[in-house]
């Protein structure tokens, strides 16, 4: 009696390890957070100078934007490094110093390029270096 529960035990052992063995990346992806990205936004936004006849006149110029709920829930830039040997993606918290608001949008002056991609929705909360999967759609 011993020795069949310690046959089926043994079994049962090296059965889920040859499932974990095919089956472990796909159950990590899985569990990773699922994020959308895309480039930051460029928003005009209004400046005021004095022409060359001394007159105040109102401009406007391009630059990155984000909304208020971006910045409240904390703006992540994407980035790919190498872990195990695999291409993987990950986020980071960017430190963003703002400037200017005009029509909901607040201007970034630092912290953030028009190069980066930056997460625009996520299926659970992030945090800082956490890796994630990036909807490619």
């Amino acid at each position: 009696m011993t020795k069949k529960i310690l046959i089926i035990v043994t079994i049962l052992f090296f059965a889920g390890m040859l499932f974990l063995t095919f089956f472990a990346e796909q159950l990590h992806n899985a569990a990773l957070p699922k994020v959308t990205a895309s480039r930051p936004e460029q928003r005009l936004f209004p400046y005021e100078y004095v022409d060359e006849n001394g007159e105040p006149q109102t401009g406007s110029v391009r630059k990155i934007a984000v909304s208020e709920e971006m910045l409240e829930d904390g703006v992540f830039v994407i980035y790919s490094a190498e872990k195990n040997g695999t291409k993987r993606d990950f986020v980071r918290l960017a430190c963003v110093q703002t400037g200017g608001e005009h029509d909901g949008y607040i201007e970034v002056v630092s912290g953030i390029v028009f190069s980066d991609r930056i997460v625009t929705e996520s299926s659970r909360e992030l945090c800082d270096g956490a890796e994630v999967r990036v909807d490619r759609s």
